[in-house]
């Protein structure tokens, strides 16, 4: 096979590489813009209710029919049912519901439990989950920390434990999120640089 001359080539490395600067422009455009610290942080807030939801199959799929009348709708697009029937399907997509929920669930534990050996968790615990720095919950009653009741416990400055806290929930959204996150994650430190 012929080689193509170094000019021609030079026009299509420069073709292509303008192509994909253009599909990422349009790309960037579509895609509802997504604050991945944000989420993650909602998600460390949510996970021990999360936890406590997803370690009770029974009573998550549990069908509650108070408040439900006892009329059955007619819908001449499909078959009649029964109560039972409708029970039936009500439960089964309760199960359906839980599944995904467990295996997101479990998506987020496997992340939160990578890191539960660097420093900084102590600080998830502290702000995040209502827990002592050890994991023992702090009382039902307890009021959520503030950063500065956070960097008393811990020992350390308010900025470090901010600092801390912005590393690790960055760390996690990448885990979580992947490359989209990690380019968000790169593209707010070069802004306050």
């Amino acid at each position: 096979m012929e080689q193509l001359p170094q000019n021609v080539l030079d026009i299509i490395t420069a073709a292509v590489a303008q192509a994909t600067r253009q599909t990422v422009e349009v790309l960037q455009q579509q895609a509802p813009e997504r604050n991945y610290f944000k989420i993650t942080e909602k998600l460390l807030y949510s996970y021990p209710t999360l936890k406590r939801i997803v370690s009770d199959k029974a009573a998550y799929t549990r069908v509650e029919l108070q408040g439900r009348s006892g009329v059955v709708r007619f819908n001449p697009n499909k078959a009649w049912k029964s109560p039972d029937d409708i029970l039936e399907d009500m439960e089964k997509d309760k199960e359906a519901e839980y599944d995904i929920t467990a295996k997101e669930f479990k998506r987020l534990d496997r992340v939160i439990q990578a890191f539960k050996d660097r420093k900084e968790f102590a600080i998830i615990r502290l702000y995040y989950f209502k827990e002592r720095e050890d994991g023992t919950p702090l009382p039902e009653d307890a009021q959520e920390m503030t950063w500065e009741e956070v960097s008393f416990q811990v020992d350390k400055g308010l900025k470090t434990v901010i600092r801390w806290r912005n590393e690790i929930v960055n760390d996690m959204a990448i885990c979580l999120f992947g490359i989209d996150a990690a380019i968000q994650a790169g593209t707010e430190r070069k802004k306050k640089e």
